[in-house]
């Protein structure tokens, strides 16, 4: 993702119910893996689909809140927790940060 430093890049997170180490934890994780300029690039929310944007990353295969229908497109990242979950077309899921990501980013922008 460093290489996307100048682009439209942004990290929405949710922070956990009990937040109390979660916040500066992912804060921390962002600058450790991301670099600093991402740190200003953090939003964080317990409502995702109130964001506007082209594409999210997410674990979560189902994220809903006050939006019905979210701006963006969910790209599902696997992990042990949801790599079993059926997607139904025409969703897509990522599998590492090793897989594509960058033609999914490419798709969006040719639409």
């Amino acid at each position: 993702i460093n290489d996307l430093s100048d682009s439209c890049v942004f990290i929405c997170t949710s922070p956990l119910k009990k937040y109390e180490h979660c916040i500066v934890e992912k804060y921390k994780w962002v600058e450790k893996h991301l670099g600093p300029k991402f740190v200003e690039r953090i939003i964080l929310t317990r409502d995702k689909t109130v964001v506007s944007a082209d594409l999210l990353f997410d674990d979560k295969d189902t994220i809903r809140g006050a939006e019905r229908n979210p701006s963006w497109e969910h790209i599902l990242f696997t992990c042990c927790h949801n790599s079993r979950f059926q997607l139904q077309p025409p969703r897509r899921r990522l599998l590492s940060w090793a897989d594509d990501w960058k033609g999914i980013l490419e798709s969006k922008r040719r639409q």
